[in-house]
């Protein structure tokens, strides 16, 4: 155990050097050691680099499961940006357990959380979500539509197409990192009715072959 801690403490060191590599080595090897690394790592997403605190969320994604309790607990507290961070790592992680959380901070009075909260939902892809993705299309900040609209282009509904481009034909706003809004929800009704098209034909082709079969073993028996 102790050589444990102390690889651990020589990771996390190394994962805050100038070599990008060394950091890079770390954050592997880091998100291979499972829970036992999830609390050290939670405290560099603090990490006044934005380096560190990406490679330490990669790597808590990557133990996934055993970090969701600490990350649930961290997107409920009272630091923002350390939030924001938590929920991102949750998007990555994909665990439907934290939905819950999510759709909360969906309508946090901080638009930069409730952003990456409608984006953390699209990569979960929970069908619970849409309704509350449906009325985040209304939301008063531009970064928060935007995502839902990425979010929903992520859960494919075909119902929501006719609400995507109903916002493409009004919206006229930014992001604050310059993306329309516009164009994004215009998107996202692209790939939903792309990805509904591409179903209905695999579908098809299903019966098509399960009618071929059928008709190819009637004319054995025959």
């Amino acid at each position: 155990m102790q050589h444990t801690q102390e690889t651990i403490s020589r990771l996390i060191n190394d994962l805050q050097q100038d070599d990008v590599f060394v950091r890079s080595q770390a954050a592997f090897v880091l998100g291979t050691l499972g829970e036992i690394a999830v609390r050290p790592l939670i405290q560099l997403l603090a990490h006044h680099n934005s380096d560190v605190r990406m490679r330490a969320a990669w790597a808590l994604g990557i133990i996934g499961t055993p970090a969701l309790p600490a990350l649930l607990e961290l997107a409920e507290g009272k630091d923002n940006r350390l939030r924001i961070e938590a929920i991102r790592v949750l998007g990555v992680i994909g665990e439907s357990r934290a939905l819950g959380q999510l759709l909360a901070a969906l309508v946090d009075p901080d638009p930069r959380v409730s952003a990456r909260a409608a984006r953390a939902i699209g990569k979960i892809g929970d069908p619970r979500a849409y309704h509350p993705l449906l009325t985040a299309l209304h939301h008063p900040e531009p970064d928060v539509r935007y995502e839902a609209c990425r979010a929903l282009a992520d859960l494919r509904f075909p119902e929501c197409i006719d609400s995507l481009l109903e916002l493409a034909e009004r919206e006229t706003d930014l992001t604050t990192w310059g993306a329309s809004v516009s164009e994004m929800a215009r998107r996202a009704a692209t790939e939903i009715r792309s990805a509904t098209s591409s179903s209905t034909l695999d579908d098809d082709l299903t019966e098509i072959v399960k009618a071929l079969e059928e008709q190819s073993y009637l004319h054995h028996e025959s």
